[in-house]
C-alpha cells in the first residue's frame, strides 16, 4: 500500500498557535478525517500510530494531546486525503479531551482506536468499557440523539468505526506460558465485547510483520478510504483478527456457567465476572489486600502555578473547536456567495 507521508509532531498547544501556517499544516483543501488514539498508559498508542505512518521514531512521552498528520494521494488523480491523527496521554485522567478532537462537524470522518496492553491483563478489560462508554456517550452528544437502550438487542454499535487494538500479544502469549484457558478467556471476552459494540478487534506484536500490516489497513480503511480488511482469525492461540461486523455470539460461544439465550446485560456481566476471576482488576488482586489507591485530590493539593497553567491549557484545548467549527462556516458561507455569483452572472 501506498506510505502516508508523516507530518511534523506538535503538541495540541504547538498546533493551536501554526492553526493558520500552510507550510506546517495541511492544505485546507484536502479532504481529512479524524484518527483518534485512547488506551491505557504506556500500552503503545505512540508506536500504534508510528507503525500506521511506517515510523521508526522512538517513542516519546505524550504530552496531555498530540497530533500528527498522514497525507495520501490517490494514484487517479482524486484529491489528496489528510487523516489528523491525536493521541490522547496517559489512561483516562484526560478523558475529557476526547470533547475536543471529537466533534460534531467532523463526526462523519472520524474513527477512534481503543489500545489496550495484553502485558497488564488485570486492566484490559476496564479499558475495554470505560472508552467505549465514553465514545458512545461523546457521539450521543455531537448528534444530539441518544441511542435507545434495547437489551435483547445483541449488538449496540458505538456510533462510528472504533477498532480494539490488543497489543504485545507476544509477551502475553509468553506470560501464559500456552495455557488454553489464559488465551481463551482473554480472547472470547474480548470477542465479545468488540462484537456487542460494533468494534473491530486485532491482536498486535512489534514482532510480527503480518499483525502490523493488518493494523495499517485497518486504520488506512477509515482514514484514506482505503479497501476494508477481510482477513477474520477468530483462533485464540493465534494474533486474532475480527472486522467489525464479521462476528456472531454462536462463534464466541458463551461464559461458562451460562448456557443458552439470555440478555445483553446478563452476559456481559457474566463474561465481565469470568475475566475478572482469571486477570483480577490491579486494585482487586488478592495477593496486595492493603494496597491503597493513588488518588490526589486536586483541590487539596492545589499549587496555584500548576493549576492556572492547566486551566490556560484547557482553555486554549476547548478553543480549538470552536476555530475549527468557524473555518468551516466561514468556508461553507464563501463557497455559497460564490454560487450565488456565478449563478447570477448567466
Amino acid at each position: 500500500m501506498p506510505e502516508a507521508d508523516a507530518g511534523g509532531v506538535k503538541t495540541i498547544f504547538q498546533l493551536i498557535e501554526e492553526r493558520k501556517d500552510e507550510t506546517q499544516l495541511p492544505p485546507a483543501r484536502a479532504i481529512e478525517s479524524e484518527v483518534i488514539v485512547v488506551g491505557g498508559k504506556q500500552a503503545g498508542k505512540t508506536s500504534l500510530i508510528n507503525t500506521f505512518m511506517n515510523k521508526v521514531d522512538a517513542p516519546k512521552p505524550t504530552t496531555a494531546l498530540d497530533y500528527k498528520y498522514a497525507r495520501y494521494s490517490p494514484k487517479d488523480g482524486q484529491s489528496a486525503i489528510v487523516a489528523n491523527i491525536w493521541e490522547l496521554a496517559g489512561d483516562t485522567q484526560l478523558a475529557q479531551l476526547l470533547d475536543v478532537v471529537l466533534v460534531p462537524q467532523r463526526l462523519a470522518r472520524s474513527q477512534v482506536v481503543i489500545v489496550v496492553d495484553l502485558s497488564k491483563p488485570g486492566e484490559v478489560l476496564k479499558t475495554v468499557k470505560y472508552w467505549t462508554e465514553a465514545i458512545r456517550a461523546r457521539v450521543e452528544v455531537c448528534t444530539g440523539r441518544p441511542a435507545p437502550v434495547d437489551d435483547s438487542a445483541e449488538v449496540r454499535p458505538v456510533g462510528i468505526p472504533v477498532s480494539i487494538v490488543a497489543s504485545k500479544w507476544d509477551v502475553f502469549e509468553e506470560k501464559s506460558q500456552a495455557s488454553t484457558e489464559y488465551l481463551q478467556i482473554m480472547a472470547k471476552t474480548l470477542r465479545y465485547f468488540a462484537h456487542a459494540n460494533g468494534t473491530a478487534l486485532l491482536y498486535t506484536s512489534d514482532k510480527d510483520k503480518v499483525l502490523l500490516g493488518v493494523l495499517r489497513r485497518l486504520i488506512s480503511h477509515h482514514a484514506f478510504d482505503r479497501e476494508e480488511v477481510t482477513a477474520f482469525q477468530p483462533e485464540y492461540t493465534k494474533g486474532v483478527v475480527v472486522p467489525a461486523g464479521r462476528d456472531n455470539l454462536t462463534s464466541i460461544g458463551s461464559p461458562p456457567g451460562l448456557e443458552g439465550a439470555t440478555s445483553r446485560q446478563r452476559l456481559s456481566d457474566a463474561w465481565t465476572r469470568t475475566f475478572e476471576e482469571l486477570f483480577p482488576p490491579p486494585e482487586q488482586k488478592g495477593d496486595q489486600p492493603n494496597r491503597k489507591k493513588h488518588v490526589v485530590d486536586s483541590d487539596a493539593y492545589a499549587e496555584e502555578a500548576v493549576d492556572s497553567m492547566r486551566a490556560q491549557k484547557l482553555k486554549e484545548l476547548s478553543q480549538r473547536a470552536a476555530r475549527l467549527k468557524a473555518e468551516q462556516a466561514a468556508a461553507a458561507s464563501g463557497a455559497a456567495a460564490a454560487a450565488a455569483q456565478a449563478a447570477g452572472a448567466r
